[in-house]
């Protein structure tokens, strides 16, 4: 059975940690194993992504570099999963897409599912909106309207080259609250991993992270109520999304529900 990979890099497409936090999540919960990685001596920065040293449990000092990890992860059933994760390059973005790519096709992967987070004007108070779709490929004509149009990161870059590789690539994305944005958002990251369950059979446990979301709303609660300003950026933000979310009163919303009303009438 070909497996799925899922990918997640670390920096401008990660506001509040999100989808990498997916990841570490799953990591956590599901047993795995390593399965290759890339190298981050020709693509990484190390003033902007600086090598850590750490003591192991024996006592051994080690140097862990940021290279970009994958490892094969065993769901209780169904497919198993390659996690893609690092910080996103700083130089060489073609190259390390292919780097990628070229194991991810050794591992028999045949679908991709590339995470994200930005920051946007999403109350805290509300369900983060989150979106999903597959990825175009470069041949496709899709609809210009609301699509996104401007600068991007390694996702999409890989994105594109895996769907042109012939990977089936669904990109997800979460929006962030931006006034909360300096700390990992554990409801961010519940709103990707639900929409991730979407495309894999293994359930997936959540309570801890549904602990954690309520938790983090309750923190950002507390910090409106002490700031009224803020408080009255997130009632207009309320507003704004309550009344986006209204259904419209089109001439045909008003002819359904005109026609439910005769039927209704009808059966009376």
């Amino acid at each position: 059975m070909s497996r799925i990979a899922l990918t997640a890099f670390s920096g401008w497409n990660d506001a509040g940690e999100a989808a990498t936090g997916v990841l570490e999540h799953l990591l956590e919960i599901w047993p795995s194993r390593p399965a290759g990685a890339v190298d981050a001596e020709a693509f990484i920065d190390f003033q902007v992504n600086r090598p850590e040293i750490r003591t192991t449990e024996e006592g051994l000092r080690v140097l862990d570099w940021p290279d970009t990890e994958l490892r094969i992860l065993q769901p209780p059933q169904g497919p198993e999963l390659v996690t893609v994760m690092g910080p996103e390059p700083s130089l060489h973005w073609k190259r390390f897409c292919d780097e990628v790519l070229e194991q991810l096709q050794v591992l028999d992967v045949s679908s991709v599912i590339s995470l994200g987070a930005l920051l946007a004007d999403a109350p805290h108070s509300r369900p983060l909106p989150v979106s999903a779709g597959i990825e175009p490929g470069a041949a496709e004509k899709v609809d210009p309207v609301g699509q996104y149009e401007g600068p991007v990161g390694v996702p999409t870059i890989l994105a594109r080259r895996t769907t042109s590789a012939g990977l089936r690539t669904t990109s997800i994305w979460v929006q962030v609250p931006h006034y909360v944005a300096q700390n990992p958002s554990p409801k961010a990251t519940l709103a990707l991993l639900r929409a991730v369950q979407d495309s894999i059979s293994a359930p997936i446990p959540m309570e801890e992270l549904v602990e954690d979301a309520e938790a983090w709303e309750r923190g950002v609660d507390d910090l409106a109520r002490t700031d009224e300003d803020v408080a009255d950026y997130v009632r207009r933000l309320e507003r704004a999304q309550d009344a986006a979310e209204l259904p419209e009163a089109s001439g045909d919303a008003i002819a359904r529900e005109f026609e439910k009303f005769l039927r209704r009438r009808d059966g009376e």
